[in-house]
């Protein structure tokens, strides 16, 4: 098939869209290299939720996976997703040593973040 062949449908004369990560991506990169991380967060957030008709709550997860992903870049430590449980996050060091953090050391991580002023969230509601 060539372009002079191809069939018309509801897309034709259409340009391609970016799947919503590769949109989230280009919008960080793009419009949120000085923003801190919650608001940087938010922001993508709306622009998924306004360009790529998302739910708030999808919008939120795919930014904010997609911030951990951009800043994870030049890390030589990662998350091993096989070990992590939703009792357990297992980091693994640049050796591949597993450090793991229990549900109970990221709530402390978290108030200790509260008491301090840096931890500030996007959203809080529950989940749905």
């Amino acid at each position: 098939m060539t372009i002079a062949t191809a069939p018309a449908g509801f897309k034709a004369g259409r340009a391609p869209q970016l799947d919503s990560e590769n949109a989230a991506i280009g919008y960080l990169l793009r419009h949120c290299r000085d923003l801190e991380r919650a608001e940087a967060i938010e922001h993508c957030a709306v622009f998924l939720m306004s360009e790529h008709a998302m739910t708030e709550a999808r919008a939120e997860i795919v930014a904010i996976q997609t911030f951990a992903e951009l800043e994870s870049l030049n890390q030589v430590a990662w998350i091993d997703t096989g070990a992590t449980t939703p009792s357990v996050v297992v980091l693994r060091t640049a050796g591949g040593a597993p450090v793991a953090f229990t549900v109970g050391d990221l709530l402390a991580a978290r108030e200790l973040a509260r008491d301090r002023g840096t931890l500030r969230t996007v959203n809080q509601r529950p989940l749905q």
